[in-house]
């Protein structure tokens, strides 16, 4: 191990990076090319905020510039509290704003990428995990400027001195060359104090009924935080009202006192700390200084501390004596945060105890979300804006704990939720004339409690319920009058639609229909509902989405001229895989005519060693027959890395099959610092055993990996990533290197970073799943592709890639299920024509799996005459992760007969399925009766035109002898592929 100073002072280092990572989670950032950059940089922001009660309406208009010569797209990311979404989004379209309307977050995301190929002017606005709000650009021209505007509405939280609190977080790296912002506080009776200011030339004015505070700021350096305090009289009540027709909504606050009833405090706390990379983004000052408070109060506790991340690390236990914990603090000041997240790895019962304190962001990624609930309370604590608030507290309130957000009050707030029974609001009085009031569910009190629903007079009474334990204890009358609250400020039926979902978000799965139809109804932003702008009237006919109000009355017109001629945008599967199953059996049932190989002249075996891929971990691609099946019969194969041909020497020598990653320009890449290179030994192959030869992948930070002890390296590891923090072959290259030296959890841990990189990011998710499913992690592979489907179901291959994953983990009847509905689902057209032919690809994995497992699954509601087992000697697929990427298979016979895109049958029988220019594939290479002798695997890459964080394509090579018999072998072979020009690169070669 490395020793205990050296891991101490670099734990202090990281520290120091985590602080800046909290901030950045707090603030809009942008993001170009896949990562955090100054290329396009906030020009002019513009924030407008009213404050009606303690709803406040804030918009933010930012104008980016982009700074270079070249058209670039742009990735907002906008993170905002617990509770509050998006309401309102705009974008400029030829020099004008044009207001987003709601869609479907499946259909909008189709839509915009569909859109985005002519290279016009769409953007999207969607929530992803940990309630944080993405919005796509494109383009942001050279040099040019692009303006956008979102909105949302919020309940302000109230301290504990009784003030309404609004804050303004500003931590941008760009000065701003115009800032402007103004404040209104409606119906306040005493002026706003600023607590946290920013200027002093920002000060409140009476005007009317409102205080008013607005300046304009040119260079303004914006890297402080604005927090203003509206006073609130103690047992004070807002409320609101808005007339609808036959109905009014309204919108109360109260203010209650609780009482302070003491729990029973604790002997032994089981804290659970997440010590995955995205901790970096929390604010430990905050945490370590709750548990200083809370320690000090209990003085007598023992403490299991379980550090987690993909699996759960060693427990350790400490003992708090006279309120004295720095053994513990220093154990969590040095906490290295590395890995991915995964909840389903927790098990409370298995670390008995009397309160379990749980401190994450709770954005489980990898692997199972499910953790078993505990027995005992248990809380979670959060300090960052970047947190999956539905999940935490459904996980914390049905054990009798609760969430405690450091992010939107203070320690002591924090302490006195830990030590006290919380007072929960319980909902409504039952009244006839009252409906639809939110939350109707109870809910926790801190401070304040807002009440959203429906009156049918316009005068009349609310009773609030409060109580401890599940009781009612006490009740409060709150008088609505819409002579004197109605309020024409502010949007009520939004702010009502956004507590109902939030109410319903904390069981998606259960009410995600219903969520997305108030999305829809009330423009909201929700877990399946986006704000899309697209350029043209004719755009929003084509997809058949209502347009804002400026174009509705040309769009009507296109519609009614349409008639019945209207675009059927969705294409049957159903009836083409009848037709390429005709072909595909017409082409089985064929009899080629055999010929002879002429004689070969044997290239230079490149180093393998023997056992590599029957025992290494970074070598192995298990078969799904034994070994001993496998190599004791005379036509069994012998797999090696290929050596190149003479055409392609110095451009492609070295390719490594085994450690993931290729590149066709090895001259050109030996150029630039840090490119890999590429060393070989040379035993001879021995017939009848898989091969692999062992490639030398060289780096700085490799380098510097080789040089070290093996008890120093992964403290080397954890330095070199200050600078590779968003870099996803880092990991990759990384992870192989401690596969290499037999460290398989290690290298686990730092591959599955890959999945804490970004959020919603199919392409990294699939990298993931590709390298899963080679190392026999199928749960894992599972878990990264079924989110990728959740995020894609509008593609086949999402379904494909998820299917293929259950068979592997082996849930044959799930993952049969998921295959045949990636062949008979329904596509938009423009989807469809991404992926011509995908079912000659499908079908015979349906049939694979029904020929092998048919004992074990249900395949009735497959139609027969699709049902078939056609057995192959040889199957080659080729899968990749990007989008729009141009990228061929080629298979070159004993015969030198070269199968590819434009020869797509060779004499022996060989056939390649239809040409992918786009979508993410696959590529499919058959031969029904192979002959003896070498076969050569190569891809051909053309490249790709996105510049996504995931990097250039990684792709999976699937190769699969006596494919649909009970011989059956397979090699899965991910590669990641380089930037350049047009590059061929040799997969492998193998003998059959």
């Amino acid at each position: 191990m490395q020793p205990k100073t050296n891991m101490v002072r670099l734990a202090a280092v990281l520290l120091l990076s985590a602080a800046a990572h909290t901030l950045r989670a707090q603030v809009p950032f942008m993001k170009v090319d896949g990562k955090e950059s100054n290329l396009v940089y906030l020009q002019q922001l513009d924030v407008d905020v009213r404050i009606h009660g303690n709803i406040a309406t804030t918009v933010w208009t930012m104008t980016f510039k982009n700074s270079t010569g070249r058209i670039l797209e742009g990735e907002l990311h906008f993170p905002l509290a617990e509770g509050v979404t998006v309401a309102r989004y705009a974008l400029d379209i030829n020099g004008k704003m044009r207001e987003a309307v709601p869609v479907e977050k499946e259909k909008g995301t189709m839509v915009f990428e569909n859109i985005e190929r002519r290279r016009v002017d769409p953007g999207l606005l969607e929530k992803v995990e940990g309630n944080g709000f993405r919005t796509r650009i494109y383009p942001i021209t050279p040099h040019g400027v692009r303006t956008v505007l979102i909105g949302y509405e919020e309940e302000l939280p109230i301290g504990s001195s009784s003030s309404l609190r609004w804050r303004l977080p500003l931590a941008f790296s760009h000065p701003l060359e115009t800032f402007n912002l103004s404040v209104q506080v409606f119906r306040g009776a005493v002026r706003p104090v600023i607590e946290e200011n920013i200027d002093d030339a920002f000060r409140f004015e009476a005007w009317e009924d409102t205080w008013s505070a607005t300046h304009r700021w040119e260079h303004f350096k914006a890297d402080r935080t604005l927090t203003i305090l509206i006073p609130k009289t103690p047992d004070e009540q807002d409320v609101i009202m808005q007339q609808l027709g036959n109905h009014y909504l309204y919108l109360l606050s109260a203010f209650p006192k609780p009482k302070k009833i003491a729990k029973p405090l604790p002997h032994h706390i089981t804290l659970f700390w997440d010590a995955s990379l995205s901790g970096l983004t929390r604010d430990h000052e905050k945490e370590l200084r709750l548990l200083d408070a809370y320690f000090l109060q209990l003085q007598e506790v023992e403490v299991t501390l379980v550090p987690f991340s993909y699996i759960t690390q060693a427990a350790a236990h400490f003992t708090i004596h006279n309120g004295q914990w720095q053994s513990l603090k220093d154990s969590l000041s040095h906490t290295v945060y590395d890995g991915a997240t995964q909840f389903g790895a927790l098990r409370p019962d298995e670390y008995p105890c009397d309160e379990y304190l749980l401190f994450s962001d709770g954005r489980s990624n990898y692997g199972s979300d499910r953790m078993p609930a505990a027995s005992k309370p248990l809380y979670a604590i959060v300090a960052t804006a970047k947190t999956d608030f539905p999940f935490l507290r459904d996980l914390t309130e049905r054990t009798g704990g609760g969430l405690i957000n450091l992010e939107s009050g203070t320690i002591d707030e924090a302490k006195a939720q830990l030590l006290y029974q919380s007072l929960y609001f319980m909902g409504v009085r039952s009244d006839p004339a009252l409906q639809e009031s939110y939350p109707s569910q109870a809910t926790p009190v801190v401070n304040s409690i807002s009440v959203a629903g429906i009156c049918y007079q316009p005068a009349h009474q609310v009773v609030l319920q409060f109580g401890y334990g599940g009781k009612v204890v006490s009740e409060t009358r709150v008088a609505l009058d819409y002579a004197r609250q109605k309020a024409p400020r502010i949007d009520l039926e939004k702010v009502w639609a956004q507590k109902k979902i939030a109410q319903l978000d904390r069981h998606y799965e259960d009410n995600k229909l219903e969520i997305q139809q108030l999305g829809r109804r009330y423009g909201l932003v929700t877990r399946n509902t986006s704000l899309i702008v697209l350029e043209s009237v004719e755009d929003y006919v084509t997809y058949n989405i209502e347009p804002p109000a400026e174009l509705r009355e040309e769009y009507d017109r296109l519609i009614k001229a349409r008639g019945r001629v209207e675009r059927d945008r969705r294409r049957a599967t159903t009836e083409n895989a009848e037709e390429y199953f005709n072909q595909l059996l017409t082409w089985w049932t064929t009899e080629h005519k055999y010929v002879k190989p002429a004689p070969a002249v044997r290239n230079r075996p490149l180093a393998a060693n023997a056992d590599t891929l029957r025992n290494g971990i970074s070598a192995q691609y298990r078969s799904s027959t034994s070994r001993a099946d496998a190599t004791s019969r005379a036509d069994a194969i012998s797999w090696e890395a290929a050596p190149p041909s003479r055409a392609l020497e110095g451009r492609v020598a070295g390719l490594n099959v085994t450690y993931g990653y290729a590149s066709g320009s090895a001259n050109k890449a030996a150029d630039k610092k840090d490119e890999e290179k590429v060393s070989e030994r040379e035993p001879a192959p021995s017939s009848g055993q898989f091969k692999a030869f062992h490639r030398e992948i060289q780096s700085a930070y490799l380098t510097r990996l080789k040089k070290t002890p093996a008890g120093g390296q992964y403290a080397v590891y954890l330095q070199e990533r200050q600078t590779q923090l968003y870099t996803p072959v880092f990991y990759f290259y990384t992870a192989h290197f401690f596969f290499r030296q037999g460290k398989k959890e290690l290298g686990l841990q730092i591959l599955s970073n890959i999945a804490e990189l970004d959020i919603e990011s199919y392409e990294l998710y699939k990298m993931l799943g590709y390298e899963l499913r080679r190392l026999g992690e199928s749960t894992a592979a599972c878990a990264a592709f079924k989110k990728v489907l959740d995020w894609r179901p509008f593609e086949p291959q999402s379904y494909r890639d998820y299917g293929l994953a259950l068979q592997d983990a082996g849930h044959y009847q799930s993952a049969l299920d998921t295959l045949y509905t990636a062949l008979v689902k329904n596509y938009d057209a423009d989807v469809s024509a991404l992926y011509p032919g995908i079912e000659e690809t499908i079908l015979p994995e349906i049939n694979n799996l029904v020929a092998l497992k048919g004992d074990k699954v249900n395949f009735s509601r497959i139609p027969q005459k699709l049902l078939k087992n056609m057995p192959v000697d040889i199957r080659v697929v080729l899968n990749w992760n990007m989008s729009d990427t141009d990228i061929d298979l080629w298979v070159t016979d004993p015969n030198g007969e070269k199968c590819y895109y434009s020869h797509k049958e060779t004499a022996l029988g060989g056939r390649i399925s239809s040409d992918f220019t786009r979508g993410l594939g696959p590529e499919q290479f058959l031969l029904k009766q192979a002959i003896k002798g070498r076969y050569k695997v190569e891809v051909n890459y053309y490249g790709d035109t996105q510049v996504k964080l995931a990097g250039p394509t990684t792709i999976m090579v699937e190769i699969y002898t006596h494919y649909g018999t009970d011989r059956q072998t397979r090699k899965l072979i991910p590669l990641q592929m380089q930037s350049s020009d047009e590059k061929t690169v040799l997969v492998g070669e193998f003998t059959f």
